[in-house]
């Protein structure tokens, strides 16, 4: 079924700022877990090891936080941080019709907490044991082509076919480009005030 979308990204786009840089901030690294972080993502640059190893180690604060406290995190934290502009289009777009999903390099863990009114949340994930969320993440990190692979994964089993002319994109990074290419009407989101304008894309 044809569908007019609007996707959106999450840090820097619903939110000012990095959600997981503000998880670190709540529970600051310690030199052990420091020199662990610099180390992975060392390997990372080097192309010895994938994105992943390096992410797990800066989302370590989710190994000592209980759902209850992740869920206070996302609304203490993230939820003051919303671009109230950008929220508000949002809705605007969800009362207006389109399906509304948020796809983000985030982590599941807390983005799921979210209580705006779309249909979907796309992130990075992590591993579930004994129903707890962990810091060990799985698969690949929820950016650039992989957020196309996500939505177009989610959309196929719903029988859905995104409305290229009708539907939107909002995100303030140029890594999303392979996402504001899905779609006509692409909106590049202001990392200092929210400001909306257009997404000048070549």
């Amino acid at each position: 079924m044809l569908t007019k979308f609007a996707f959106f990204d999450f840090d820097d786009t619903l939110i000012h700022g990095d959600s997981g840089g503000k998880l670190l901030k709540k529970h600051p690294l310690s030199v052990f877990k420091l020199l662990k972080v610099v180390y992975h993502y060392a390997l990372y640059l080097l192309k010895i090891e994938p994105l992943n190893k390096a992410k797990s180690a800066w989302l370590y604060p989710l190994d000592k936080m209980s759902d209850q406290e992740i869920e206070k995190f996302y609304q203490e934290v993230l939820e003051p941080c919303y671009y109230l502009n950008v929220i508000e289009e949002l809705k605007k777009k969800k009362a207006e019709g389109y399906t509304i999903y948020i796809c983000s390099a985030s982590v599941e863990a807390y983005l799921r907490f979210c209580k705006l009114p779309v249909d979907e949340i796309l992130g990075t994930k992590t591993d579930i044991k004994d129903g707890k969320y962990t810091s060990q993440t799985i698969g690949k990190n929820c950016k650039n082509e992989e957020k196309v692979k996500r939505i177009q994964e989610v959309i196929k089993n719903h029988n859905l076919e995104i409305d290229y002319d009708l539907s939107y994109a909002y995100s303030d990074s140029l890594h999303d480009i392979p996402m504001l290419k899905m779609v006509k009407n692409r909106i590049k989101i202001d990392t200092k005030d929210g400001h909306m304008s257009t997404f000048e894309i070549e």
